[in-house]
């Protein structure tokens, strides 16, 4: 079977606990090459997992004329650069969520890999498990009546000075690590935008990154609400409210490969738990990208998302600066 071969850039501590594994195993991909600053750090991956190739920088990497994509677990800062660099070497693209710091960087980058004539794919991996397919074809179908409002709740605590998830100018905080999703939840299920937001903002006193942040998204008829924390205890759950029933996503994001998902859906005639089995939502999304390049077919999702998902954080965080209600555009 024909494979795709995928370069990455960093050797993430992401990467090598949630994507290695699960796409060493896909038919349709060969992870062939990883590139560090640190060619050691490089070479150490790279005889660990069996990675072919390894590189100690990332513009070899590019160069690599067996290279066919590009996976980017950079720093948030980092990802209009690079995505630019690899549509430049004709590399098609999986980059990390957010996929750029603002609405401006994301639209250029998007039409950079345009003019370019490569894919490009922001890894919201979630999308790919098929706890939230069910989600989606409950709601299109009517089955818990019109949706009059869904909450998101995601939160860890990381109090680590050094982590880039607390460095602001690396395009760290909650919002962009975690609120990312809430923000992609209501827009994916409900198939539409938010025609305004309001939001707080809770900055750590040291880090300066948005530490507690809370969301109100106006969808026209149906509200759409969040709280994200980076100083919280580990929680992180989905409930969407209808008209006629409700659903209860228990493990919505990190949801583990090796257990059985589960949701819960509420009607009029009873409750029931819906039972998945095991799956790796990170080896889903490789697959289906590859698939997407092997047989020159449209992505799953389309990359203008990232865009509309980006203009969303953008107004929350306009509101969160401005104390008030903030169009969506």
């Amino acid at each position: 079977m024909q494979k795709v071969r995928i370069g990455v850039l960093s050797t993430s501590n992401h990467f090598i606990k949630r994507i290695i594994l699960p796409v060493q195993q896909l038919d349709n991909i060969e992870l062939y090459a990883i590139a560090s600053r640190s060619e050691i750090k490089a070479q150490e991956v790279s005889n660990e997992f069996g990675i072919p190739v390894h590189y100690g920088n990332y513009e070899d990497l590019l160069a690599d004329e067996n290279i066919d994509a590009i996976y980017i677990p950079l720093p948030n800062h980092m990802h209009a650069e690079w995505i630019k660099k690899a549509a430049d070497a004709g590399k098609h693209i999986l980059c990390e969520k957010p996929l750029c710091m603002n609405t401006t960087e994301a639209e250029e980058a998007l039409e950079h890999t345009q003019r370019k004539g490569v894919l490009l794919l922001e890894a919201f991996m979630y999308k790919f498990h098929p706890q939230w397919q069910l989600v989606r074809d409950i709601i299109r179908t009517n089955n818990i009546g019109k949706i009059t409002y869904i909450h998101t709740s995601f939160s860890y605590n990381n109090p680590s000075a050094n982590n880039i998830r607390n460095i602001a100018e690396y395009g760290g905080g909650g919002i962009r690590d975690i609120g990312c999703y809430a923000i992609s939840v209501p827009r994916f299920i409900l198939d539409k935008e938010p025609l305004q937001v309001v939001s707080n903002i809770i900055e750590h006193a040291d880090f300066k990154t948005d530490m507690l942040s809370s969301s109100i998204l106006d969808f026209g008829g149906t509200v759409a609400s969040f709280h994200v924390g980076t100083t919280s205890d580990s929680f992180q759950k989905v409930d969407i409210i209808g008209t006629a029933g409700h659903i209860n996503i228990h493990l919505p994001f990190n949801t583990y490969s090796d257990v059985p998902a589960k949701v819960t859906v509420s009607t009029s005639i009873g409750s029931r738990d819906v039972i998945f089995d095991p799956v790796d939502q990170y080896g889903l999304m490789f697959q289906n990208f590859a698939d997407a390049i092997l047989n020159k077919t449209p992505l799953p999702f389309s990359s203008d998302d990232a865009i509309l998902n980006q203009k969303v954080m953008d107004a929350v965080f306009r509101s969160a600066q401005n104390k008030g209600w903030e169009l969506v555009d």
